[in-house]
């Protein structure tokens, strides 16, 4: 199962169609009455269940900026491990009893930040399992309200020299390596 890289937009993509692409096919109306029974059944992941480490990649790092700490909130991701920990820096990652999780990294100080858009400290983070395909946006109703969110939605915060912002992430920010265990270090 090793050797193949993605990046989280073409990972586990099967013959399927895109829920993001094919909005005009979708029932609203039934997306909101099963949306609660499949929060309630989340049942575990079954046989089409894919397993990946993550990088987290293509940061938006501009000259003189460094990644002070990134979050990503997510869907449908089942964390398995995480498979390494960058000097200085703090891992979260997790999910509840529902599809929603969090992917967290944090730097303790300046020195630790990285200042490149793919560090190889961020190679081969975590190891999840993944039932299905990448969803690459939020599916919303009528109305604007999201009824599933993407697979992976986040932000980063930057710093350069005195002033710091947070920038957006999302799943063009995730590379996906197939995978059954972490990597022996």
């Amino acid at each position: 199962m090793q050797g193949k890289s993605y990046i989280a937009s073409d990972a586990f993509c099967g013959p399927h169609i895109s829920v993001a692409r094919s909005r005009g096919t979708i029932d609203y109306a039934a997306m909101k009455i099963l949306l609660p029974l499949l929060l309630l059944g989340a049942a575990p992941l079954g046989d089409n269940a894919q397993t990946y480490l993550v990088s987290v990649v293509a940061l938006p790092l501009k000259q003189g900026e460094s990644l002070e700490s990134f979050a990503f909130a997510t869907w449908g991701v089942e964390f398995l491990a995480v498979c390494r920990i960058p000097g200085g820096w703090r891992i979260k990652a997790g999910s509840s009893a529902t599809p929603d999780g969090t992917l967290e990294g944090e730097g303790s100080h300046g020195a630790t930040w990285f200042n490149e858009p793919s560090p190889d400290e961020l190679r081969d983070l975590v190891l999840v399992k993944l039932s299905r395909p990448v969803q690459r946006e939020d599916v919303r109703d009528n109305t604007g309200n999201a009824l599933i969110p993407a697979t992976f939605n986040g932000s980063a915060v930057i710093s350069a020299r005195d002033r710091e912002q947070t920038r957006g992430l999302d799943y063009r920010n995730m590379e996906l390596r197939a995978a059954d265990r972490c990597p022996a270090r």
